[in-house]
């Protein structure tokens, strides 16, 4: 009977959070996010639309990420597909841009607190300042641009599994960099940011869905040889 109950909560249980049903429920979840969003444009109001539905879903993250329901993967989760659909689908009248910041604006006014403290403020600033002389560094460069989206992506995930929830949105923001280097891109109507952007959410994208278990093997190749750490 042991044996029985042990074997359904390895199908149930991955580790702590990570539990087989809730990630299929989020993946559904977000499945409805990115519908709701594909329709919204086909709407008369959609850019209304779009706002509202950013800020409600910056709200629900916010809270239920306090409370520690989810955590970022989940989060990214919600985000990724559409922020990502916006980014590259190009268009000559530059509308997916409004589009983009119509959507990720209220989630990110929500999501990025660096009023907290000081500290965290001057943080936030020396991290982003550090991340865009990358990008900058990067432009164009396929190879550069992947590095760093994955550093970007790691880092992300790391502060938020051993920082107090909403940390590491304050030091490494996907929604602050996103619409700085595409208001950058829209300024100067060129697209020298633009391919990295996609390769950033793609990467954020394979964090959402993949990165628990990361994470996960990660962990478990620790308890394994803890004497190479």
């Amino acid at each position: 009977m042991e044996l029985v109950i042990d074997v359904i909560q390895n199908l149930a249980y991955v580790y702590e959070e990570v539990f087989w049903l809730k990630e299929i429920l989020l993946i559904v979840q977000s499945l409805v996010v990115f519908g709701l969003v594909w329709w919204f444009l086909t709407l008369k109001h959609k850019y209304t639309l779009l706002i509202s539905l950013s800020a409600f879903l910056g709200g629900i993250c916010t809270i239920f990420g306090d409370f520690g329901y989810w955590n970022d993967n989940d989060v990214l989760k919600y985000i990724a597909p559409s922020s990502l659909y916006f980014i590259g689908n190009k268009d000559k009248e530059r509308k997916n841009d409004i589009l983009l910041f119509a959507f990720l604006c209220p989630f990110f006014v929500i999501s990025y607190e660096p009023y907290r403290s000081i500290s965290i403020a001057a943080l936030s600033i020396l991290s982003h300042v550090l991340i865009y002389f990358f990008i900058f560094m990067a432009r164009k460069r396929i190879c550069l641009s992947t590095g760093i989206s994955i550093f970007i992506g790691l880092l992300y995930n790391y502060i938020g599994n051993i920082a107090s929830p909403g940390t590491n949105d304050n030091l490494v923001n996907p929604m602050l960099i996103t619409l700085f280097m595409k208001g950058i891109d829209s300024y100067t109507k060129n697209d020298n940011y633009t391919l990295f952007l996609q390769y950033l959410w793609i990467v954020l994208l394979c964090f959402a869905y993949f990165g628990n278990w990361i994470f996960y093997s990660v962990s478990d190749y620790y308890d394994m040889f803890p004497c190479l750490w």
